[in-house]
């Protein structure tokens, strides 16, 4: 059944509806004409389009979702375990990395322009 998803999930408007489970063939098909997917399809990310139609083809979604995730989610693991490589040097080799590893791998982007505008300078005596 997984190999017969590979084509669904890279391109579900070239597939032979036939290698799929019966339980996924009607949608299939549902998906293959609908005109507005097909140009959703290729103008979005496939990670994106899948999001998007999983409500209106939730069966192909969801299994679409299952052979996509394990590539995001191995993508994470490879991230943190290069961040952590960067923080455990000999000349940083604390037992405790947590905060350091939760600042390297989060998304946030602190604003350092608005946090030194707002500090107080210190005043001379």
């Amino acid at each position: 059944m997984e190999n017969s998803l590979w084509p669904l999930v890279q391109n579900p408007f070239n597939t032979d509806v036939e290698l799929l489970l019966e339980s996924l063939q009607e949608e299939a098909i549902d998906l293959k004409c609908d005109s507005s997917a097909k140009r959703g399809f290729e103008t979005m990310k496939l990670e994106e389009f899948w999001v998007k139609y999983l409500p209106m083809y939730p069966k192909v979604g969801e299994e679409a979702l299952r052979v996509i995730l394990p590539f995001s989610s191995t993508y994470l693991c490879e991230a943190g375990f290069s961040a952590l490589f960067v923080l455990k040097t000999k000349q940083r080799n604390r037992l405790d990395v947590g905060n350091d590893l939760s600042c390297a791998l989060s998304s946030f982007n602190p604003r350092i322009s608005d946090l030194v505008r707002k500090k107080q300078q210190h005043p001379s005596h």
